[in-house]
């Protein structure tokens, strides 16, 4: 199979035979997804009053964001009603391939409530930021006021709030920043924030007793 590098990791183009129109695609490369293109993704298939399942729905937006397909080593734009008309076979090849390179989870190593006590989260993926400098290792997770989680509280599902803590509330440790800047949030893997979410997230919301 044909590779193509992405931000160091090596993808194979995985061969697929499609006919589209006039044009045969013969390939298709599944890129890694960042956290924060996984939540954009769960936003738009939430936004689609089709197939049923938000699953489903989940995987065809991913099949169209996350996926390349190729005519000759050419890119070809993919619409969501071209994608349906996959066939069965080719769909399962990179259905199953769209999980891959999630990165690595991380953990907390200092724990708290986040509330009178800060979380420290360590990546299991570091953030580079290049030029030499040290990657982002660690995450300081610390609120106090309704102010500081206001956007948490109020985004519409766990992997939006999630996204929303790591903007608002997260401090990368080891740097004069006192927020992660855009670029950075743009570089946390699925893996990270679906650990953060599971593990960090709960602790900002209401308990059911309150």
């Amino acid at each position: 199979m044909a590779e193509l590098v992405h931000n160091g990791a090596k993808l194979e183009k995985i061969p697929i035979r499609f006919q589209l129109g006039e044009n045969l695609i013969d390939g298709a490369i599944v890129r890694p997804l960042t956290f924060q293109a996984f939540v954009d993704c769960i936003s738009e298939a939430q936004a689609m009053k089709t197939p049923t399942s938000l699953d489903a729905r989940v995987r065809r937006v991913r099949m169209v964001r996350q996926v390349s397909y190729h005519i000759n080593g050419t890119v070809i734009p993919m619409s969501m009603e071209e994608v349906l008309k996959l066939p069965i076979p080719d769909a399962h090849k990179i259905s199953a391939r769209l999980d891959e390179n999630e990165g690595i989870a991380g953990k907390i190593v200092r724990d708290g409530d986040g509330i009178d006590q800060a979380i420290t989260y360590e990546l299991g993926t570091p953030i580079p930021i290049g030029q030499g400098k040290d990657p982002i290792r660690e995450l300081e997770f610390h609120a106090s006021t309704y102010g500081d989680i206001e956007d948490v509280l109020a985004a519409d599902n766990p992997m939006n709030q999630t996204a929303k803590l790591i903007e608002t509330v997260a401090r990368p440790l080891g740097t004069s920043l006192m927020q992660l800047p855009s670029w950075a949030i743009n570089l946390i893997s699925v893996a990270d924030g679906v650990t953060i979410s599971k593990e960090i997230l709960p602790r900002f919301l209401a308990s059911p007793d309150e």
